[in-house]
């Protein structure tokens, strides 16, 4: 059973030993070419299955096997007469020995062995690369917001939870100074600090060279006038500019006769 020996491929002793991913080409000669030799490729199978893929291909020249085992992925097996095992000796010893017989190089150059790899995308990888790269921006990205989220979450639910619990804390450190025998110590209120003293618009103003703000009459309806603008109708939502220049000559003579009130 050729898949039974799981020795390492040495092909200096004789023992060749060659795994397949690929197909596996062999050599036939070509009738069209009678004069001179000429080789066409044909394609490794196996004869139960038809499986040309992940063949295991074994000649041990020591205990003087005559043609190549093969062996199937699903098991099948069978002496191979296609493969020629002079061909076979010297594709193992070109691909696996340190020191070669180069003059057996033309089986190589006409086939035999594993069909070479296709050839490499390079548009597919580099769009691979850039959507793999692109990926991982994009989950770095969202790792990062979930963390200030879950790290903003759980400081919120920290305060909650602390000034829920801040009158059980309270009342425990109170029963527990009691049962100590010590008076707990009134918290110190917090002072309110004064409110600033804000100068008027008038002083900035002032401050600035700013011209004084004008103020604007007190009747809106008829700009002090006592009539309406246009009409000769009196306005009733005032007294009119005499009455305003009575109660402002009735404010100057309290405020002189009264100097502290100012």
């Amino acid at each position: 059973m050729p898949n039974a020996d799981f020795r390492p491929a040495n092909p200096a002793e004789g023992y060749h030993r060659i795994a397949t991913t690929r197909r596996f080409r062999y050599l036939v000669p070509d009738p069209a070419r009678t004069l001179r030799a000429a080789w066409l490729t044909e394609d490794l199978a196996c004869p139960a299955c038809s499986v040309d893929t992940g063949l295991l291909l074994v000649l041990d020249e020591h205990h003087g096997d005559r043609l190549v085992q093969a062996t199937c992925p699903a098991g099948h097996q069978w002496a191979d007469p296609r493969v020629d095992r002079h061909h076979f000796a010297a594709y193992s010893r070109l691909r696996g020995w340190a020191q070669p017989d180069l003059d057996w190089s033309w089986v190589v150059d006409a086939g035999f062995g594993e069909e070479p790899e296709p050839p490499i995308d390079y548009a597919r990888e580099l769009k691979e690369g850039w959507g793999y790269a692109l990926k991982q921006g994009r989950n770095a990205v969202k790792r990062r917001v979930k963390k200030t989220v879950r790290a903003q979450r759980r400081a919120a639910g920290k305060a909650t939870r602390n000034a829920a619990y801040a009158p059980v804390a309270a009342a425990l450190r109170t029963a527990w100074s009691w049962q100590a025998g010590t008076a707990p110590e009134p918290e110190p209120e917090a002072e309110e600090e004064p409110y600033p003293d804000i100068p008027s618009v008038a002083k900035y103003r002032k401050a600035y060279g700013m011209e004084p703000r004008r103020r604007g009459p007190r009747c809106l309806v008829c700009e002090d006038t006592g009539r309406i603008p246009g009409t000769p109708i009196t306005c009733t939502e005032c007294d009119g500019p005499a009455a305003a220049a009575m109660a402002a000559a009735e404010r100057r003579a309290a405020r002189a006769r009264n100097p502290k009130s100012r």
